[in-house]
């Protein structure tokens, strides 16, 4: 019997989830951005993205365990996407907390640079 749970099947998919939701949020929302409505948007992508990535992941790695995991996907494709979107959905446990500390982190972000642009007379207020 082999061991189930390895790097290539556990720790690095985890790892690519946690990273994908930590660069997201700055990559959609832009350098030097000022509007909190922009970045919830950022963050709402990064959400959907990081669930559809966790699902895609899962499928692949089931694949890889499972030789008729192909012929079960042709034969059902609907359930077989809300089955593997289901799980995504555990993977979101762990993602979904750091992608709320990002979005706080990158609010304060905002704040300052807003705070700075008004020091230097840019700014409304």
């Amino acid at each position: 019997m082999t061991d189930t749970l390895t790097l290539w099947n556990s720790i690095l998919p985890l790892a690519l989830l946690c990273g994908s939701v930590v660069l997201l949020p700055g990559w959609f929302a832009g350098q030097g951005n000022l509007s909190h409505r922009v970045l919830g948007w950022a963050v709402a992508k990064t959400a959907t993205v990081s669930f559809v990535l966790g699902a895609l992941m899962l499928a692949g790695l089931y694949a890889a365990i499972n030789p008729g995991a192909y012929a079960m996907l042709r034969a059902a494709p609907v359930e077989r996407a809300g089955f593997f979107l289901g799980r995504s959905a555990l993977f979101a446990m762990l993602w979904g907390p750091l992608l709320g500390f990002v979005w706080l982190v990158k609010a304060q972000e905002v704040n300052r640079r807003v705070g700075l642009k008004m020091v230097d007379g840019e700014g409304k207020g």
